[in-house]
């Protein structure tokens, strides 16, 4: 009844954007020059399960760790990273937080549970 593109017949909800004015107000060239860093969403959802593998790489220089997290809404967040010598897991953790990986409340428990790995991976047998 509608045709081939049935959502085109309903009236726009929103009216039309206004052309802007074609001259810019002038900034402060203190505020242009430095970039403000992009927000990172916050992860509201908790970890309920973790699991990880470690492996050398081809080279057998570096270590490559895959991160699989199951969160309370059974998403499963898998994500990869080359280790390096600095890396300890604490600071990982909350990098993991910072940028909206994990909650905060579930930093401690990835910090421990890489911590093991680690310790069962890297320490000489």
């Amino acid at each position: 009844r509608n045709g081939i593109y049935p959502l085109m017949n309903f009236a726009v909800s929103r009216p039309h954007a206004l052309p802007r004015a074609l001259s810019q107000p002038q900034e402060d060239p203190q505020k242009a020059k430095t970039p403000t860093p992009e927000p990172f969403d916050v992860e509201t959802r908790k970890v309920v399960h973790m699991q990880c593998n470690m492996e050398l790489n081809e080279d057998k220089s570096q270590w490559h760790l895959t991160l699989l997290l199951i969160l309370e809404d059974k998403l499963h967040r898998q994500l990869s990273y080359d280790l390096l010598p600095t890396d300890n897991s604490k600071d990982l953790a909350t990098e993991l937080v910072h940028y909206g990986f994990i909650h905060e409340d579930d930093c401690e428990k990835l910090a421990s549970f890489l911590e093991n790995a680690f310790h069962k991976h890297l320490s000489p047998a």
